[in-house]
């Protein structure tokens, strides 16, 4: 799998995080944005480096 399908794949799941708690509670869309960014911030080395895959 290459770089732009692994990335395309993870923001896709991002977004569909963020819809999903938005729709359960409008106020939670920011909380999941947050949760979304930290995640990928946390990871992001690790795609970065090839260690994942």
């Amino acid at each position: 799998m290459n770089e732009v399908t692994r990335q395309a794949i993870a923001v896709g799941i991002g977004l569909a995080f963020v819809v999903w708690q938005a729709s359960q509670e409008p106020g939670r869309a920011f909380a999941a944005i947050l949760a979304v960014a930290a995640v990928g911030y946390a990871i992001a080395p690790i795609v970065r480096d090839g260690v994942a895959g």
